[in-house]
């Protein structure tokens, strides 16, 4: 949307009535209302973690030179975990 076709929305508004202007600003909530979700990157109940993990970003990086599969396993990886 252009910058000048903004503008004829807002002055368009000016020419309301008030119940009119009051059923836009609930039309206004709904739709916006409606983007948030559709743009959450996961679900109410899902964590972000869990929404990695889908994601496949949760992980070593398979094939990579010299990649541990698990870093919990070795023991110098795991020195003063826990601990303050």
């Amino acid at each position: 949307m252009s910058h000048r076709e903004f503008n004829h929305i807002l002055t368009s508004i000016d020419g309301l009535s008030p119940e009119q202007m009051e059923q836009l600003a609930r039309e206004l909530q709904s739709k916006i209302a409606a983007s948030r979700r559709s743009t959450m990157p996961f679900g109410a109940d899902e964590t972000a973690f869990d929404a990695a993990e889908r994601a496949g970003l949760i992980g070593c990086i398979e094939g990579a030179p010299r990649s541990p599969t698990d870093l919990s396993t070795n023991p110098k990886h795991m020195e003063g975990f826990g601990r303050e």
